[in-house]
Formats: structure tokens, sequence, C-alpha cells
């Protein structure tokens, strides 16, 4: 018997929060007119807004987050590289996007994948004690899913150990952590403002900081590596922000808190319905985290829920509904990466979170008619008779 055809996805796993299109046409107009299309005004308003709404001193725009990474990583090297030791680990999540150890290898450092906490998702700073070596360079956290991880905590591992705090906040541009907006805290955050997040500039990304010398550098680094004066300090690359992105942003910037209000009542909406059912696990902030729910991820236990998390997928693509397995499988088990594990360092909440996790859809098409279906087909499975 043929399998059931599978419908065409109506409704994606994710889709962007865009300006409407009368609020960005007359600072394109300008961009088009001036022919200033890189390095201009638009980029600048950005970088200053970005960082009176974090309290940070530096916001650079980028044209990634994975661009901010690796020249926060390259300038974090070459400042642990003049201590008179080789220093070339990161201490990092393995239940990450797997941007995080590319930067560091591309920074020709070596990701030292630790586990992760069940509840929050996040690095678990007990953990990244543990994996701290006399090679090491840096600590890398980062902000799972949008879910602010203890920067606090992570700083303090950080400070006794004489090391950099790294925050991969690729997730977490509209969180909050203890009433303030996540960004301030460790030796830099770096953010992402592509197409899936709540701030949007089709691609870019932003690194926060407080240190004069790292905004210096990744400035320069964006710009291959010199300062205008043609005489490059280091090899860096092409990490400019376009104008366009950057007028996009802005304009998404004055939109945030909206975004981010609708994307909770949107994961509050598919909390009430999901905890109901036993089997299914839920993201669990800390009291202080306000998460900017870029992601609403949840896990299947099959024992519990009576199927399993690839059998409850197939029910949401039989009806259109795309997800995601994030992150599965996660980065110590990747081709790219996996060289830089150690067999002998298990990491069993990683491997059991990425082989249950499911990412549902979440995005302004996502209303509670399309969280009750989503929802809906999830019991269905449960109970034996999807719909």
């Amino acid at each position: 018997m043929a399998d059931k055809q599978r419908l065409p996805c109506r409704i994606p796993v994710a889709a962007p929060h865009v300006p409407a299109v009368e609020s960005v046409l007359d600072d394109l107009a300008t961009i088009l007119r001036s022919g200033r299309l890189t390095k201009g005004p638009y980029v600048e308003r950005l970088e200053v807004a970005v960082a009176e709404r974090l309290g940070v001193r530096h916001a650079v725009a980028v044209s990634s987050c994975t661009t901010g990474l690796m020249l926060v990583y390259r300038g974090l090297a070459g400042a642990s590289r003049g201590r008179g030791r080789i220093r070339d680990e990161v201490v990092m999540p393995s239940f990450t996007f797997l941007a995080a150890p590319a930067a560091a290898v591309w920074s020709d450092l070596k990701p030292v994948f630790i586990d992760v906490d069940p509840a929050t998702m996040n690095v678990d700073p007990e953990g990244v004690a543990r994996g701290i070596t006399p090679r090491t360079a840096a600590i890398c956290g980062c902000h799972t899913f949008g879910n602010p991880c203890a920067v606090a905590d992570l700083q303090r591992v950080a400070d006794a150990h004489g090391l950099p705090l790294l925050i991969d906040a690729a997730h977490a541009f509209g969180a909050r952590l203890a009433g303030r907006p996540v960004g301030a805290g460790g030796t830099a955050q770096v953010f992402s403002l592509s197409p899936t997040k709540l701030l949007v500039a089709g691609e870019g990304g932003i690194v926060a900081t407080d240190h004069d010398w790292l905004a210096s550098w990744v400035r320069a680094g964006r710009e291959y590596g010199h300062d205008g004066s043609y005489d490059p300090l280091f090899a860096g690359l092409n990490g400019r922000m376009p104008e366009l992105s950057a007028a996009l942003a802005v304009a998404s910037l004055a939109m945030l808190d909206q975004v981010a209000a609708a994307r909770t009542a949107t994961a509050e909406a598919y909390r009430r319905r999901l905890e109901q059912l036993p089997g299914i696990g839920l993201m669990e902030p800390t009291a202080e985290a306000e998460p900017s729910y870029k992601d609403f991820s949840i896990t299947l236990d099959a024992a519990r829920l009576g199927a399993t998390r690839d059998t409850v997928r197939r029910a949401l693509g039989d009806r259109g509904i795309e997800t995601r397995c994030y992150f599965d499988p996660p980065c110590h088990r990747q081709t790219a990466f996996r060289r830089f594990h150690e067999p002998r360092r298990t990491l069993p909440i990683t491997d059991r979170l990425a082989s249950r996790s499911l990412t549902l859809p979440m995005g302004p098409h996502v209303d509670d008619d399309v969280v009750a279906e989503v929802c809906d087909v999830i019991a269905g499975v449960a109970q034996g008779c999807p719909a």
C-alpha cells in the first residue's frame, strides 16, 4: 500500500516579522538615491539604537552573527596567545547551532563540548568549570531558543579562571534577564538579525560589548582588518552590513516589543495545551528569564507519550505543518566537529534532548487556531488516532 501523500507545507515552521512596506519605503529610496549602499548613516543609526537598548558601550553591526562570532573568537585567540602559553580551547555546549563551533574552528580554536541543563537547555556553569583546562582560551555560553542563560554564574566561572566569556546570543534579541534586555554581560554577546529572529535585517548580526579594544577589533575586522589606512593590522574579512539591511533593522527595532509580546503569548498558548500531555517536555526558563521564543521547541518521551518524535513529526507533516529537529545531531556528533570530541566525555543530556527535540511553528503566522491544530495532532498521535 502506498504511503499517504504528504501535503505541501501550508504552515511553515518560521516566518519573518517584517515592518509594513510603507514604513521603510522612504528610507530605502533615500539610500538608493544617495548611492551610499554601505558604510553609511543607517548602520550608524542602528548601532547607536541597539547599544542604547541593550545598555552596552558598543554595538557593532556585521554581516551575520557567524561573522561576529568569527571576529570575536579571532580577537580573543590573539589576546590569549600573548600570554606565553598555548590556549586553544573553547568550552561550549554541544546542544547548539553549528555556527558556534564553526566560528571557533575558523579561528584555529578547538571546541570542547559539554552538557547542558535538561530544563533550561542551556549550558551548565558547573559543567563549564569541569571542562576548563590549562589550554582553555575562552568560555562560550548560548541563549538556546532565546532562553537567557545564566550569564552571571558563567561570568563568575570565567573570572575565577581569568577567561573571557562569549555569549552566542543569536536567538535572544527581545529576551530579558532580571528585567533588562539580554545583551550586557560577558566579554561580548553576538546576535543574529536573520529572518527567523525577532529583530530582522534580512541578514545581519550585532556584536555587543563594553570592551573598547574588542569593538575596535571587530570594526577593523569587518573591513578586512584595516582602519582606513589601507595598512591592515590583521587578516580580516568583508563583514559589513549593507545600508538597506540596516534600514530594515531600524524599522524592525521599533516594533520589537510588540513582536516579543506576541511570541510570548503564542508560547503560553502552546504550553497550556501541551503540558496536559504525558511525555511532552517543555523548556523551563529560570525565574529571572523572559525568553524571546525565537523557537518553541519541545521534547517527546516515546515511552510516556505513546509515540516517537519522528512519528509525531510525520503526522504534522501529513497535515502540511512544518517542523524542525534542533539540534539533531548535536555538534559533537557532526562530521565537521566530531574529531574534536573525546569519546570518554559523554554528553547524555545533550544526546537525549537532540533525539527527542521537535521545534513547532512560531511566528506572526501562528495564531490560536494554528496552535490548537498543532497540539490536536500531537494529542491525536499520542492517543493512537492521528487526525
